[in-house]
């Protein structure tokens, strides 16, 4: 391929530089990797399976939108994946490479990868998804005006929306409110950005490539993850608020939400961030915003069985005969049923839920 540049051809000694870097860092990366997957894939305890097998009871959830790492509250999501037993996820509009480095002389480029792998480890710990879009994180911004012109809303539009469509989540979940209150432009955008989404992913003309491969999707409802220092008059009987407590204590694991919560968001090393573990009652405040509301639960009138499944009618019935009979002194009795039930998904149409319940575990 360099023979065929023309004679006078160079790369700027800049660009030269920049690249081999994220290279080296990248190589770095994958062999980290390579010689930590077998500490990653542990053996699961006999009653982290149960959970699993609880899990797969549960077809409801979540989409959790911010604007960068460590903006994700990591004890909802604790809460919701293993208490709710909600498949959710984290939308981060950024990696993060607009940051500050604490723990080394990596800034941009190679920063967002470092914080990439941060926010993925984040998620193993506390079980759950990650999603990116393409903005970039320039730093500090005054306003969501400032932000949609450098980001380019409409690119980064489509990335929200795709993620929506791909993921189908019944609940969208906003961490910032779309004003100023958010502090910063980037909050404020993924606001903004999230609520747009909303609308936009049952709509067949907007992104129609996207709807070839994924089709549309609407959300059941948009809330706000809300507080005191968005609000503080906020209470459990402030009208529109959700209240929830997301500091309870899950016997199978032998931790509170908090807890986890708390490896998981120490996990954000670069940023300087760690938090002790605590138990007892944490409330948490949603706000509505968008689609239908609910007064008790986020899945109020979501069909969260295995009967929003087209053909799974076989499928209950051996989830239901799995977790009931589950052995915790001797979990490999469960394999014969864990393989009908692979098998049953397995002929299954297309859909999200064959996907999140293909029984990797």
């Amino acid at each position: 391929m360099l023979r065929n540049l023309p004679a006078n051809f160079s790369f700027p000694l800049k660009t030269i530089y920049t690249t081999m870097k994220i290279l080296l860092a990248l190589v770095i990366v994958f062999f980290n990797f390579q010689t930590t997957f077998s500490q990653l894939q542990k053996q699961p305890s006999a009653a982290e399976i149960k959970l699993k097998l609880k899990k797969l009871n549960f077809l409801g959830s979540v989409l959790y939108v911010a604007a960068h790492p460590d903006d994700e509250n990591t004890r909802a999501i604790a809460f919701l994946v293993n208490d709710r037993l909600a498949s959710t996820a984290y939308l981060s509009m950024t990696r993060g490479d607009g940051g500050q480095n604490l723990i080394g002389s990596e800034i941009r480029d190679l920063l967002g990868v470092i914080r990439t792998q941060e926010l993925l480890a984040a998620r193993r710990i506390d079980g759950g998804q990650q999603f990116f879009t393409r903005a970039n994180d320039f730093g500090f911004s005054k306003n969501a005006k400032e932000t949609f012109e450098i980001w380019n809303k409409q690119e980064i539009l489509s990335d929200v929306v795709r993620v929506m469509r791909q993921f189908q989540p019944d609940v969208i979940l906003n961490r910032f409110p779309p004003d100023e209150r958010a502090g910063h432009g980037h909050h404020t955008a993924s606001a903004i950005l999230a609520q747009e989404a909303f609308d936009k992913a049952n709509d067949p003309l907007v992104y129609p490539e996207q709807v070839k491969e994924f089709g549309t999707w609407q959300a059941k409802r948009l809330y706000t993850n809300t507080g005191r220092w968005w609000n503080q008059t906020i209470n459990e009987t402030t009208p529109g608020i959700l209240a929830v407590n997301v500091g309870t204590y899950n016997t199978l694991l032998g931790k509170s939400y908090s807890e986890i919560a708390a490896e998981s968001r120490t996990q954000h090393k670069s940023q300087g961030f760690g938090s002790p573990g605590r138990r007892g009652d944490a409330a948490e405040f949603f706000e509505f915003v968008k689609g239908e509301p609910s007064t008790k639960d986020f899945f109020e009138n979501v069909n969260t069985t295995w009967s929003r499944v087209k053909g799974s009618e076989k499928v209950q019935p051996l989830v239901d005969k799995l977790i009931n009979e589950y052995k915790l002194e001797d979990p490999s009795s469960s394999i014969p049923l864990l393989l009908q039930l692979k098998k049953e998904i397995t002929a299954l149409g297309n859909s999200v839920w064959k996907t999140a319940n293909n029984l990797n575990f």
